[in-house]
């Protein structure tokens, strides 16, 4: 488990959880991280952030 504001960090998890006033308001679950699939991973991250409003 970690912890972290880092987007870079983050795309590395399979199962990323968004926490809010110490609530869960979001999920997203994503494959085994690959290197060459950072972008895409990125990508669909910053997405699922925006959609949370963060």
């Amino acid at each position: 488990m970690m912890v972290t504001h880092d987007v870079h960090a983050a795309i590395r998890g399979n199962r990323i959880l968004y926490l809010e006033d110490g609530q869960i308001k979001g999920e997203i679950r994503l494959p085994i991280y690959a290197q060459e699939q950072e972008r895409e991973r990125q990508e669909q991250l910053a997405q699922w952030l925006s959609a949370l409003g963060w």
